[in-house]
């Protein structure tokens, strides 16, 4: 069977017709192994196995299972999927070439594999965005490289000359104006100046800022440097805002330089030194529209082929790293999953009872727009849809499933043999709470329309916080052990929900809104109370710690809402305050009622509807903080 490696030759949008037509359909032939040939200079941990792994004992009777766990200890191919993905395609912006170029190859994967695959479209974007080479530097007093990144669908530099595309501009470095006066010092240098804006400095607003920017204009400035982080903070995110008017396309050059460079350099010009930058910037806006696509690929049902569980994770990617955390190694667990059920299936000569679908969806990083759209379109399959799986995540291990009372039995019996795989090094467990969780990933797209759609729980060593739309997000940051074990879980759990004997159970599967205390919390500290709010007519004050709710210590802002969310609608606030006389504190004890709250009635009767109908040992409501409800930043209402 042919080689399948990425389609590494097609790069532009004059390409992109070109593509489509050199991508031909796939028999059902057997699985055959990805083959890529990555970059010398990258250096990958995802090679397969090398070695001819221990026997485990047997996990489940059930003989695809069996299949599926004996494929993927010989021969695993979520490194090589991942390595095709993040490393010889690499990122993969949605409405870019190199994501038309992903979604192809992975059409051509899955129906190797013998799969039906479709390439969706879902929509356009109005604008095009081309990245293209950058280059950044301090010049004066000395030169010295900068690090750097700019906003996807951001414009790229003109030269000096203004002619040049992607030139470099070079250009006193100033500081962003604070009043009248710093802008009329700055006026006589605006020209191509380079103006510093400092990490988490509100711009002027009003006339005031009405006025910079019309000397901004007239200045003829090269571009706005912001600073990426804090001074300590090295990284540089990316975003970007797809929504432009091909007709009133953006001039203006925004460089996200990082953090530390950033105060250094401020420093420097508050000391009175001059200093001088050159940036070029090759980005480059099209006018559109700009297709774009899901890839849809499905193992038919045998005997219930309209019911369907749905595997999935977003292809798309930002473009200030490769997207190897984010989110190509959901990616590759999903295939890598298609891959091993369709080995096992024509091993053992079997089929799921329902239809496994498998979904990688772009637009996800603009807000979940290609699965929102799917949903918005297939609204006569979402009843026959019986779950849907998102691996969005990052690279640790899935270690855990949040699950409701009511799905808490069945699926204990789906992941039995997943709690079987390496109980020791990497543990799974169900997470009981309240409601599923409505997560910033695709898995909400479903959960919205009542589908019980589940985000994974993951554990590990991985920093996913560090890689999360940076620079640092590259394919030597996925752990190859952790990839091999999630795709089995993703595999196994897939087929056993396609085996059940019914689809699963949708009642009380979202959690309602929680309880309000109407003020402003930092950890368990009031820094602020709603007027009018519950906590004022409570005679909560600011400065307050919260202690105790409901006699239950609370020490974190978890714990706090946990407590405040469950059991019964009137509970005693304890809080420590300071006296007006001295340095010490009081205890004192106020009471909340809920019981007017809309959602409060229906609360109280879920809660006595789940202890009628579990007794007392599944009680989410007085065990777990209950999923559904993300925890608030500092100083957010609550």
């Amino acid at each position: 069977m042919p080689v399948r490696a990425p389609l590494g030759l097609f790069r532009g949008f004059a390409q992109l017709g070109a593509v489509a037509l050199l991508i031909g359909c796939r028999g059902s032939e057997a699985p055959a192994r990805v083959s890529v040939e990555r970059p010398a200079s990258v250096e990958v941990d995802v090679a397969s196995n090398p070695e001819p792994p221990v026997e485990r004992a047997p996990i489940s009777d059930d003989a695809v299972i069996q299949a599926i766990v004996a494929i993927a200890d010989r021969d695993s191919q979520v490194g090589d999927l991942l390595a095709a993905v993040a490393v010889e395609i690499g990122p993969r912006l949605t409405g870019s070439p190199q994501l038309l170029e992903a979604e192809l190859w992975a059409v051509d994967q899955f129906e190797g594999w013998g799969l039906t695959a479709t390439h969706e479209q879902w929509g356009s974007y109005p604008v095009a965005f081309d990245r293209g080479k950058a280059t950044g530097a301090v010049v004066r007093p000395e030169r010295e490289p900068l690090e750097f990144g700019t906003w996807a669908w951001t414009p790229g530099t003109r030269g000096q000359d203004g002619l040049e595309a992607g030139g470099p501009v070079r250009g006193q470095a100033l500081r962003y104006p604070e009043d009248a006066a710093q802008l009329r010092a700055r006026k006589p240098y605006l020209r191509d100046a380079w103006i510093m804006v400092p990490y988490g400095f509100e711009r002027p607003s009003g006339k005031l800022g009405q006025q910079i920017e019309r000397a901004f204009e007239r200045g003829k400035i090269a571009g706005l440097v912001f600073a990426a982080g804090d001074s300590d903070d090295p990284r540089i995110s990316t975003h970007g805002d797809h929504r432009l008017d091909p007709d009133k396309l953006p001039t203006r050059v925004e460089i996200q330089l990082r953090g530390d460079q950033h105060h250094a350099l401020l420093q420097r010009i508050d000391a009175g030194d001059y200093v001088e930058l050159e940036f070029g910037v090759a980005n480059r806006l099209l006018p559109g529209p700009v297709p774009v696509y899901n890839v849809i690929a499905e193992l038919p049902g045998a005997s219930l082929p309209d019911q369907r569980v749905i595997v999935g994770g977003h292809l798309d990617s930002w473009d200030g790293g490769s997207g190897a955390i984010d989110n190509a190694a959901g990616v590759a667990t999903t295939m890598e999953a298609a891959r091993l059920i369709a080995a096992a299936c024509a091993r053992t000569g079997q089929r799921p009872r329902r239809t496994i679908s498998f979904q990688l969806w772009s637009g996800e990083e603009q807000g979940l727009l290609g699965s929102t759209a799917w949903v918005a379109a297939h609204a006569d399959q979402l009843a026959g849809i019986s779950a849907a799986l998102v691996h969005d995540n990052g690279t640790n291990y899935i270690s855990a499933l949040p699950v409701t009372p009511e799905l808490h039995a069945i699926m204990q019996a789906v992941f039995e043999p997943v709690t079987k795989l390496s109980p020791a090094d990497m543990p799974f467990s169900l997470e009981l709470v309240e409601g599923l969780p409505f997560e910033p990933s695709d898995s909400t797209s479903f959960l919205r329309e009542g589908v019980p759609a589940f985000f994974w729980g993951q554990s590990g060593r991985s920093d996913y916080d560090h890689y999360h739309h940076t620079q640092y997000d590259h394919a030597d940051a996925v752990i190859d052990a952790y990839q091999r074990h999630s795709a089995l879980v993703v595999a196994i759990a897939a087929w056993q929900l396609a085996q059940l004997p019914a689809p699963l159970e949708r009642h009380n599967l979202v959690a309602l809104p929680g309880r309000k205390l109407g003020a402003a919390l930092h950890d368990t500290r009031v820094v602020s109370i709603l007027e009018g709010s519950l906590a004022a007519g409570a005679g909560l004050a600011v400065g307050d710690r919260i202690l105790e709710v409901a006699g239950e210590p609370v020490s974190t802002l978890a714990q706090l809402l946990a407590a405040v969310r469950r059991g019964d609608s009137r509970k005693t606030l304890t809080v420590a305050r300071r006296g007006a006389a001295g340095p010490g504190t009081t205890r004192v004890e106020l009471q909340f009622d809920w019981s007017q709250d809309p959602d409060e009635a229906e609360r109280m009767a879920r809660q006595a509807e789940r202890r009628k109908r579990f007794g007392e040992q599944l009680r989410p409501w007085d065990t777990e903080p209950g999923a559904a409800t993300p925890e608030p930043a500092p100083h957010e209402h609550d």
